[in-house]
């Protein structure tokens, strides 16, 4: 399963999309090194720092930085992720996004998306699908002020849940392992 970062969804589906890549791209080595801006230093075009089970990263693009926290799932004896997590913001202006990637193997109607919970005994929260393409189907909700407050206080692991396309129910864990770390280092971002 390919997954795209948020920098790329951004520039394919517009300001209002976001997700992560499972696995950081690494540029090949330049031929020679970059000449550093006059009168400054040079900064890496891309970034990337772990937080207990949470990555902080960014991509500098033509005059922006974006920067998100990311969480890849994954089962064991399973290749791959089966999932992923990310929060940041496509456009500095607007308010944080929860975006989760899951399989297209996906079953929809009447509230059809994916529940992010603090656990087995927790409702959730339900970020509704907003896109399905070959490589998943993309989830999407705004991160409230206490919803965040929520998140950082959590201790124990959470759950995504979502239905199958063979209406089966799926519970997958989650960490909240570094979170407020790593949501710290992305809130330092300007």
């Amino acid at each position: 399963m390919k997954l795209v970062s948020l920098t790329f969804l951004v520039a394919l589906i517009g300001a209002g999309s976001a997700l992560a890549q499972a696995q950081p791209q690494r540029p090949a080595a330049p031929a020679a090194p970059p000449a550093a801006p006059a009168g400054g230093v040079s900064q890496p075009d891309n970034t990337t720092a772990s937080y207990g089970d949470w990555v902080h990263r960014c991509q500098q693009g033509v005059g922006t930085r974006i920067c998100e926290i990311v969480q890849t799932l994954q089962v064991q004896g399973q290749q791959g992720p089966v999932a992923l997590i990310a929060l940041g913001r496509p456009v500095k202006t607007e308010p944080l996004k929860v975006v989760v990637q899951v399989a297209p193997n996906i079953a929809f109607g009447p509230n059809a998306g994916v529940r992010l919970a603090l656990g087995e005994k927790d409702e959730g929260v339900l970020a509704p699908y907003q896109r399905c393409i070959p490589g998943g189907c993309f989830a999407e909700i705004a991160m409230s002020e206490d919803l965040l407050k929520r998140w950082r206080a959590h201790g124990e692991g959470g759950q995504l849940r979502f239905i199958d396309a063979a209406n089966r129910p799926v519970a997958l864990p989650f960490s909240f392992r570094g979170f407020p770390a790593a949501a710290d280092a992305l809130a330092r971002e300007p």
